[in-house]
């Protein structure tokens, strides 16, 4: 049959290992602190907006023109990305990074049924950030004629440099900091005590091993002892000694 533990002693082991589990907590708290704090490096987000709009030969805007926007914008997005725009973005800014890291550092997204569309760029310098994407705007809108016979692309809200990291989020580090150390903590707490194979009570004795208990002996501290009086009994012997000297 096999054993079970019961809530009560559950909640004794955690009693007993307190002091291990707050102590871990705290580490895992103060590590993820310094990591965010003094580590990581923080990370800075800029958009540009740009609208899709076809030249329209009457002043009645149709249906099936505002679907063609929307369809023309995925395809808009793979230009943007490829090396045929991202390439002199790199030779406009004298970006020292491949076309695969450019690459990286920029979103493209657009709402559902809207022919806005925007262009986002990570960077751990807040102004580079604005440059990447206001110079990807630029770059494609003058190149999209030549690209596509096209010339349907206009920018509407520029990026901007702005001093708020998007990234490390403290709060969420801090938090996730004390819930992993508390975690480890409370772990490491029942692996102790499941490696402990010491006997702690009769119990074992009796119901493991099958023996019969014949009692306990208490362990007695230093208090005890002197309020019990045995501390006094080798001065006794001292003056028994004396006394039979001199017989």
């Amino acid at each position: 049959m096999e054993d079970e533990i019961s809530l009560k002693e559950l909640f004794e082991i955690v009693k007993k290992r307190l002091a291990l589990i707050i102590n871990l907590t705290l580490a895992g708290l103060l590590v993820v602190g310094l990591y965010t704090f003094f580590i990581a490096t923080p990370e800075y987000s800029s958009n540009t907006q740009l609208l899709v709009n076809r030249t329209q030969e009457t002043d009645a805007i149709q249906r099936s023109d505002i679907d063609t926007n929307i369809q023309l914008i995925n395809t808009y997005k793979d230009i943007i990305t490829g090396p045929v725009i991202l390439d002199e973005v790199r030779e406009d800014l004298n970006l020292e990074m491949s076309h695969g890291a450019l690459r990286g550092q920029i979103t493209i997204a657009n709402e559902a049924n809207s022919q806005v569309f925007s262009i986002t760029v990570n960077d751990s310098n807040p102004h580079t950030a604005a440059s990447i994407a206001n110079t990807t705007a630029t770059v494609f809108q003058e190149n999209l004629d030549e690209i596509m016979s096209v010339d349907n692309v206009t920018v509407i809200s520029p990026a901007e440099a702005t001093t708020n990291p998007i990234s490390p989020n403290h709060t969420l580090n801090l938090a996730i900091g004390l819930v992993l150390g508390g975690m480890i903590g409370v772990g490491l707490a029942f692996l102790l005590e499941f490696l402990d194979n010491t006997v702690k009570d009769d119990k074992f004795i009796v119901e493991e091993l099958g023996w019969t208990s014949l009692g306990r002996i208490s362990e007695m501290n230093t208090e005890e002892l002197k309020s019990d009086g045995r501390q006094a009994l080798p001065e006794r012997t001292n003056e028994s000694r004396a006394v039979r000297s001199r017989v």
